[in-house]
Formats: structure tokens, C-alpha cells, sequence
């Protein structure tokens, strides 16, 4: 089954990342099925501009308040057997990632670190707590890599809640019932639900490397002229972590920009809607590093 769908997760507050994520899926793939997770948890917000210039889709979704970073496992969860490629908003494409990944057929694709040991210190820190889940679950196999679960290819209809059960509470609102062996909310979860699930031959996983994270070497080698001229790569980058609170302080703020630009020359009035939108967030951008100042808050500049 290929991949025919990209899911992107989206709450109130990081729609100023989602512009570009949408241009850039479009810019390489002009007809693909979009459809936004929303989630409600920070308050309500419009999808029409993206529904009508972008031809976006909205996830039918039996829960409207999910928290960071749950609304992926609506994807996960839907009964109909399906192959998308889901992305967190802070994420553009910067090739033909999806006619890459469509040559493995495995019912999940992964990417992160892949490292043979089990206790390196960024397995600890950022996936599973590999001394703690010794006591928890002695039949626990490490599958020899860790992966990031903000871009992910998932087959839906492959698993349900039941397999989440053990390490999820799902009584009220999603949590993680175990946060000191299961690391960043459903990350270290999905690591391990999905290592269990192939060791018993429910679903089959493959670990591919197909992110960039922006502070690494690999993205500052990435050419915009070759995104701008459509060569590209098969890759996805990811402003995973701590955002800088002023936006021109991202790393490769320049393809952010290309694809924000790209954004709004599909929208009606599309120059004075950026004009107010990155005045209104520089304003509040100030007045976040006013209040840290006068705090003593340390902040990410």
C-alpha cells in the first residue's frame, strides 16, 4: 500500500508553523489528500484559509482535546486500513520525501538515531529509560534505534487501544502513565509499543533516516536553491524542541521563509494578511522576552 495521505497535527498556537508545512507539502506534491489533527486544547481556531486555498481536509476525530502530543494516535486508531505520512506542523518537506519512503512496505517507517546501544545516553534521555524498563517489562527488546515521533509513516487499522493500555491512561484526558521510563509524552510510548507489537508479528517497523533536524551539519548543507529549482531532497526538517521565542532566530529561517512566502501567494490579500500576522507575533514576541527579562527567565533567543 502506498502512502496516499499526509496527517499534520495542529493546535491554536503554532499556526504560524503550519503555513509553510502546508505550502511545502503542496509545493511537491500538488494533489496528495491533506488532512489537520486539530486540536482544541489551547482554544479554537479556523482551518477555512487552508481548507479552500490548499485544498485541506480537516481528520474526523471522536475527541477535540488531545495535549502535546497525543492527536497523532487518532490516526493510529482509525478502523480503516490506510497508509499516511504524518508530520508535526514545525516541519517542512524539502523534496520528494514520500516517493522515497513508498519504496519500503512496512506498515510503520521511522527515523531518529540509530544506535546499537541500548544505554547511550541519548536513548535515556529522549526515548526509553532502558535500566527502568527492566523492572517494568523484563521481556522488553531493544530494536536498536530510537526514533522521533513527529514524522512518522502509519498504516491505520493495524492497532487499537488495547496495545497502549499498559502505558497510556486514557480515563479522562491522554497521559502517560509512566513518564519516567517513556520520555517527551507519546514518544518513548510509541518506541515501545511499536518494538513490542513486531516482536510478537502484529506490525511490521523499518527504520529509515529521512529527517533533518535544523541544528545539525546535514541541514546546514541542505542548498535552497535546490528546493527553489525543485531537485531537492528526500527529506523532511524538523524544528523539533525548544523554539527560539523570535522567529527569525530559527535555524534555516531561509526555507521557512521561502515556504511562508509561497503560503500566502496562494491566499487572497495574502501580503497584508503576513504583514499583520508577523506584526501581531513580533509583538507578542517582545513582550515574552520583556517578561523574562524582568523575571530573570532564562528563554531560547
Amino acid at each position: 500500500m502506498k502512502i496516499n495521505k499526509i496527517a499534520i497535527a495542529c493546535f491554536k498556537k503554532d499556526l504560524y508553523l503550519l503555513r509553510p508545512c502546508i505550502a511545502s507539502v503542496r509545493y511537491w506534491y500538488p494533489d496528495i489528500e491533506i488532512f489537520l489533527i486539530k486540536d482544541l486544547i489551547a482554544g479554537d481556531f479556523s482551518t477555512k484559509e487552508f481548507e479552500k486555498y490548499f485544498n485541506v481536509k480537516i481528520f474526523e476525530t471522536d475527541m477535540k482535546y488531545f495535549g502535546w502530543p497525543w492527536s497523532k494516535l487518532s490516526v493510529i486508531f482509525n478502523s480503516k486500513k490506510d497508509r499516511y505520512l504524518f508530520l508535526d506542523s514545525d516541519i517542512v518537506l524539502v523534496g520528494k520525501v514520500v516517493d522515497f519512503l513508498n519504496q519500503f512496505n512496512d506498515d510503520f517507517i521511522v527515523t531518529g538515531i540509530e544506535e546499537k546501544d541500548e544505554k547511550a545516553p541519548l536513548v535515556t534521555r529522549d526515548y526509553i529509560d532502558i535500566e527502568k524498563i527492566k523492572t517494568f517489562d523484563p521481556q522488553f527488546k531493544y530494536p536498536g534505534f530510537g526514533f522521533n515521533g513527529g514524522q512518522i509513516v502509519m498504516t491505520s487499522g493495524m492497532l487499537s487501544k488495547n496495545d497502549f493500555e499498559r502505558v497510556i491512561d486514557f480515563s479522562s484526558t491522554i497521559s502517560n502513565k509512566y513518564p519516567h521510563i517513556f520520555k517527551h509524552g507519546d514518544q518513548g510510548i510509541l518506541n515501545y509499543v511499536f518494538a513490542k507489537c513486531k516482536d510478537a508479528g502484529k506490525i511490521s517497523v523499518r527504520y529509515v533516516n529521512f529527517w533533518v533536524w535544523p541544528n545539525m551539519q546535514q541541514a546546514q548543507e541542505l542548498e535552497l536553491e535546490n528546493i527553489k529549482n525543485k531537485t531537492g531532497y528526500p527529506l523532511v526538517l524538523h524544528w523539533a524542541g525548544a523554539k527560539p521565542v523570535q522567529f527569525s532566530k530559527y535555524h534555516r529561517f531561509d526555507i521557512l521563509m521561502f515556504y511562508e512566502k509561497l503560503y500566502y501567494q496562494r491566499v487572497s490579500f495574502g501580503c497584508i494578511k503576513r504583514y499583520k500576522r508577523k506584526l501581531s507575533h513580533n509583538i507578542v514576541s517582545f513582550l515574552k522576552i520583556c517578561k523574562y527579562k524582568l523575571f530573570n527567565m532564562d528563554y531560547v533567543k
